[in-house]
Formats: structure tokens, sequence, C-alpha cells
């Protein structure tokens, strides 16, 4: 088990550093490294025509699955978040359930891979930034914050915190939204 856990951390860091490295990189080669993000930091990409289809914030539609999100943070410097791999069913309404036994603050934003890089940008530009998003909360050390969110079409998404350094460090997840790999119960 130990050996598992070792291996899943290995993979989490290596693709970290690809994903730093292209984030670095093609700015560069775009010839655009100094260029500001693109779009609003507020947007709600989900109220966009066009978007990738992720779902919306829950409008009183029963909850069919309650899922808890712990936050923790280790000794070795890693911010991780269990699980970090979801799967829902498509037009599930699920209730997040995030707790941060950890000594930082954090934030749980549901979003596409897009959306998460976009407003990670943003977030490095202006680090301080307040947040009102119906698809993010911050949790405050030794609290539990919830979410509820409305999933739709079959789809990817992630989940991530993105106060400057956190992802980095391993606070990010993926969501898998496709009626043939949900489970139906409560987790």
């Amino acid at each position: 088990m130990l050996k598992f856990q070792w291996i899943t951390q290995i993979m989490k860091l290596l693709t970290l550093i690809c994903i730093s490295f292209v984030s670095v990189a093609l700015p560069t080669w775009a010839g655009n490294a100094e260029a500001a993000p693109k779009g609003q930091p507020h947007e709600r990409p989900y109220e966009t025509p066009g978007h990738e289809p992720m779902g919306k914030p829950n409008d009183g539609v029963p909850v069919d699955r309650t899922i808890k999100v712990n936050i923790k943070e280790t000794q070795s410097g890693y911010m991780l978040f269990e699980p970090d791999a979801i799967q829902i069913a498509s037009g599930s309404v699920v209730r997040f359930i995030i707790i941060n036994s950890g000594a930082l603050d954090h934030e749980f934003m549901l979003g596409s891979f897009d959306e998460i890089a976009k407003h990670q940008q943003w977030m490095r530009k202006f680090p301080d930034m307040e947040h009102d998003y119906p698809n993010s909360v911050s949790i405050r050390s030794g609290e539990v914050e919830e979410l509820v969110w409305q999933f739709s079409d079959a789809t990817n998404m992630e989940f991530a915190c993105l106060i400057p350094g956190h992802r980095e460090a391993g606070m990010w997840g993926v969501i898998m939204v496709h009626d043939h790999l949900a489970p139906t119960r409560e987790n």
C-alpha cells in the first residue's frame, strides 16, 4: 500500500513538472511571455455560450450524492485533496463537503482544464483577489465548507486550489462525468 502511494505521488509530481514546463514554455514560444491573462478574472464561464459543458450551480434540485473531500498538508510540503479523482454521473447534483484539516487556508474550485489554467494566471497576477463564484469556496484552516453543483454532459474537468503555490504543491484533482463510470453510492 505504501509503495502504491509513493508511486502515485511520483506520478503526480512528474505530471506537475510537465504541466509547469508547458505552461511556461508555450507563452514563451508564442512570443507572449509577458502578456496579461485573457478575459476577466471573475468571468462565469458556465454562463458563456459555447463554454465546455461543466454544469451549473444547483438551483434547488435535490442532491443525488454527497462527496467528502479532505484537504491535507504533508510534512514534506505537499498539499493534497483526498480523493483526487472523482467519478460522477452526468446530470447528478453533488454536494461536496470540503474539510480543511491543514494549517493553511485553501480553496476548492471546479472548472474545465482551460478555465482553471486561465484563473491560475489571474491568481498569480492578483494573489489577494476576492472570490465570489458559485463554483468555488474558500476554506479556512480547521473549517468545513460545502459546494453544491449540478453536473451536465459527460466531460472531464478539474478541481484545484489556486492560491499561488498550492496547485503546484499537489492541490488538484480530476472529475470524470460519465454515466458508465459513476458509482451510485455516497462516499
